[in-house]
């Protein structure tokens, strides 16, 4: 959904993350899937069933669970960082920039990702200043990030987000002389890259160190019943084209799962015999 550019997903012209995932959601609805918006906050196991429990207070029983969940952009974790995010506080600079023309905009993260941000929002003419906790070696980033219109600011912290219905100011520490000083901004993007938010699912399956869902080859988990695809997954490599991949061995999974609960054969690679 973030991603401003995607150009490695066969058979189709490069596009942005947002209007692939669209596609995606048409064809789904022209197969005919019902799509429920709500957010799964557990997952319990009873008498051969799994219930998944949903933040409305829903609860949906099923025979077996894919979690495509995904990773979710990682949080600075300082004050007013949770109250604003909507009200000024971002981690898509290509979906929310156009909300920002000509403002006072403050980028806080490292790496590539920085600089992408940057050069989308200077396309809105944005007063930009770069928030980085280190000192950017001389290489290529620093030379790319040299030529946009905007303020470097190393070996500085954020420490509070303020405001009052929106963002109004930030907090900043240096870290080289200790100096408080408050910055005024309109928005902040956070580009601090991605985690993977599994702690909502407890013991019930294993996870790396990196809270990823460990899978085998055929999308297995650790626990019988539950298979898991994408970004969420220990598999190295993230990308769209393999989480689409991923996803499809998983239903393929947890379809001869179902098989095998009610005592039929196991489909192994023809798909005809699925919608048969």
């Amino acid at each position: 959904m973030m991603s401003p550019r995607i150009e490695n997903f066969p058979g189709l012209p490069p596009l942005s993350g947002f209007e692939l995932a669209n596609s995606i959601l048409d064809q789904v609805r022209e197969l005919g899937c019902e799509i429920i918006y709500d957010e799964v906050v557990k997952i319990d196991e009873n008498g051969g069933r799994f219930i998944a429990y949903t933040k409305s207070g829903r609860r949906y029983p099923s025979k077996a669970v894919i979690l495509a969940i995904g990773k979710r952009p990682r949080k600075l974790g300082v004050p007013g960082e949770d109250k604003f995010v909507g009200k000024g506080v971002s981690y898509c600079a290509v979906c929310d920039a156009p909300l920002y023309r000509e403002k006072n905009v403050a980028i806080i993260g490292w790496g590539e990702a920085v600089y992408e941000a940057a050069t989308v929002l200077n396309s809105y003419g944005n007063r930009l200043y770069i928030i980085f906790p280190g000192k950017i070696s001389k290489g290529e980033l620093s030379e790319k990030l040299s030529r946009l219109r905007a303020k470097l600011m190393e070996r500085t912290r954020v420490i509070e987000i303020k405001g009052d219905l929106v963002v109004k100011s930030i907090v900043l520490k240096d870290l080289d002389s200790g100096e408080i000083s408050e910055l005024e901004v309109d928005g902040i993007f956070i580009e601090m890259g991605y985690v993977a938010d599994t702690r909502w699912l407890g013991n019930l399956i294993e996870v790396n160190e990196n809270g990823e869902i460990v899978i085998d080859k055929v999308c297995k988990t650790s626990k019988e019943g539950i298979f898991a695809a994408g970004d969420v997954t220990d598999v190295p490599y993230k990308q769209a084209v393999i989480a689409a991949a991923q996803g499809a061995i998983a239903a393929l999974s947890a379809y001869n799962y179902l098989v095998r609960l009610s005592g039929g054969v196991e489909v192994k690679s023809d798909w005809r015999k699925l919608v048969e």
